[in-house]
């Protein structure tokens, strides 16, 4: 992976599409300690959204913000970053939390382990159906190069529409 012509690589463990989501340990705004379950408990499609830093990608952070506040359906959409950060902006859907426990970082394979970004998150975004399931992840290999707006939108039709939690007996 790259950021700014200076390569870097991510811890080992990946967490793949189809495979159940892991639940996680963050902290919250305020220093409180929130569990991220893998399945909402409401049954609502989630997206885990991780960056290095605000200050670098602050434009396609508010962006995503904007984009998940026109949604037509309740999507919760956690950013994450590595270390606690104060934010300049309020955000209008997104949850901002922190990995401090590194548990998002090390289960995901969103962990940064060398260059300048060492012991950051990496961009990504991982689609978690209303199942728990990972349906989509978007993870560019350079750190420059936005997410797919388009193929977001896409993904998002598709969960909402895949799963209706009622099972196969009806």
């Amino acid at each position: 992976m790259n950021y700014k012509n200076e390569e870097f690589e991510l811890i080992d463990e990946i967490i793949d599409i189809g495979y159940m989501a892991e639940d996680i340990v963050a902290t919250d705004l305020t220093g409180k300690e929130l569990v991220i379950k893998k399945a909402s408990p409401n049954r609502m499609i989630q997206v885990f959204l991780s960056f290095p830093n605000f200050e670098d990608f602050k434009e396609e952070i508010i962006a995503f913000d904007e984009f998940m506040n026109e949604a037509k359906v309740e999507i919760f959409t956690y950013l994450l970053f590595a270390k606690k950060i104060d934010f300049d902006y309020k955000f209008k859907k997104i949850i901002p939390v922190f990995d401090t426990n590194e548990e998002y970082g090390n289960m995901y394979g969103t962990k940064i382990v060398s260059g300048i970004l060492e012991n950051c998150l990496t961009k990504a975004l991982f689609l978690v159906g209303k199942d728990g399931a990972i349906y989509h992840i978007d993870m560019p290999e350079d750190l420059s190069k936005p997410l797919d707006m388009n193929r977001i939108r896409i993904e998002l039709n598709k969960v909402y529409q895949s799963y209706t939690g009622v099972g196969c007996h009806g």
